[in-house]
């Protein structure tokens, strides 16, 4: 069991749950250098060793991508625990669901370039001292504004900008919380609730890698930290095409959304045809064979989510050193009308790829009675993919 060296258990909070209102889309989900960030949070924390359990916060909605990452990362149990309006009553429903903890280490997932031995060490000091928190020396020159005029400089000698993984004992950091939730006071972090209360919390030297994901042009600086040369890159394109009979007694699924109809699409998996066109457009552009080569007709695949056959898909190029850029899709379909369903088919095909929703189109029409598609016999869908690798 992973202890902190003093004997006490420590659990990994790892908060996941932004609204990505500055970064528009679900920036836990992106990826840099082949990794969504979330993964390389968990990696982080996988390699540092030190957590008897994780528990990972992020909304409902990405609980299914969230613990798909979770079980690639993770050796210790983990568990979902729901997102809050703000940052502090993510906390708080996490530090419920660590009851029992000696020690627990909050760190804000979006801070995916985290060193192992960081979160090691604010866990061993947090155990020697109550609180740890880790930062970086402040490098700047530091003024002081009066309106939009500068008016001296602060002497920095005693300044750092903080960070995290954020370490405390965990009745220290209930007993605070408990404390702001009487006083109303609400913290932008973790140490700003001991801090009010005089609570001294020790200092653990960072990396100024450790930038939290915010907007794209941190994904361009994360990028440029793992190596991945974004002006030198290689561009790959790929086409996909498939069709399936329409049959009854079957659901229809397309592009992930189950659509009531009174036929579904007739197959081994769930018959989705427009993921399936998607999944060998990405297989094509990176030269990786088709979907039946990776998934033939066998027991395992009977029936199995087309959605989780993208994900697989995603890890696949991505150990080849791909990333998908954009995909263009269209399906073709005299019946049932689909367009209503479009935008959650674009934001499912975008969470499981770990790009965002401006980089995937869906489109669909008909055959005005001719062919197939037509006749109300099957369905068909074209694809193209375009990779970055």
């Amino acid at each position: 069991m992973a202890e902190d060296g003093s004997g006490k258990n420590v659990v990994g909070i790892v908060l996941a749950a932004g609204s990505a209102r500055r970064m528009g889309e679900n920036k836990m989900l992106m990826r840099v250098g082949g990794k969504s960030v979330a993964r390389r949070s968990l990696d982080a924390f996988e390699a540092a060793g030190c957590c008897t359990r994780m528990i990972i916060v992020c909304q409902p909605a990405d609980y299914h991508a969230m613990r798909e990452i979770a079980e690639r990362a993770l050796s210790v149990p983990f568990m979902l625990a729901p997102g809050g309006s703000e940052r502090q009553f993510s906390v708080e429903n996490a530090l419920a669901a660590a009851k029992g903890a000696g020690i627990v280490v909050v760190h804000d997932g979006a801070r995916c370039f985290v060193e192992p031995e960081v979160i090691r060490e604010c866990a061993a000091t947090a155990a020697k001292t109550g609180a740890a928190a880790a930062g970086v020396r402040t490098k700047d020159t530091i003024k002081r504004l009066s309106g939009e005029d500068i008016v001296d400089t602060v002497d920095r000698t005693h300044l750092v900008n903080i960070q995290t993984p954020q370490a405390f004992k965990y009745d220290i950091l209930m007993d605070a919380h408990a404390r702001a939730k009487v006083d109303g006071f609400v913290g932008t972090d973790e140490c700003s609730l001991l801090e009010r209360l005089g609570k001294p919390i020790s200092f653990v030297d960072a990396h100024y890698d450790n930038i939290k994901i915010t907007t794209q042009e941190d994904i361009s600086h994360g990028r440029h930290i793992v190596g991945e040369n974004t002006q030198t890159q290689t561009i790959r394109i790929g086409t996909g095409y498939d069709a399936h009979r329409l049959v009854s007694g079957r659901p229809l699924i397309l592009g992930g959304v189950k659509i009531e109809y009174i036929h579904g699409l007739l197959g081994h998996s769930d018959a989705d045809v427009l993921l399936h066109a998607v999944i060998d457009a990405i297989l094509g552009a990176a030269a990786l064979g088709d979907i039946g080569q990776h998934f033939p007709n066998t027991d395992e695949f009977s029936g199995i989510s087309s959605m989780l056959l993208l994900t697989r898909v995603r890890d696949i190029i991505a150990e080849k050193g791909y990333r998908v850029q954009n995909i263009d899709a269209t399906l073709i379909m005299q019946r049932p009308k689909v367009a209503p369903h479009i935008p959650q088919m674009r934001q499912n095909i975008s969470q499981a790829l770990g790009i965002g929703i401006d980089q995937v189109s869906v489109k669909a029409t008909t055959t005005e009675g001719m062919g197939f598609e037509g006749k109300g016999e099957g369905a068909s869908a074209m694809a193209t993919a375009t990779l970055a690798g």
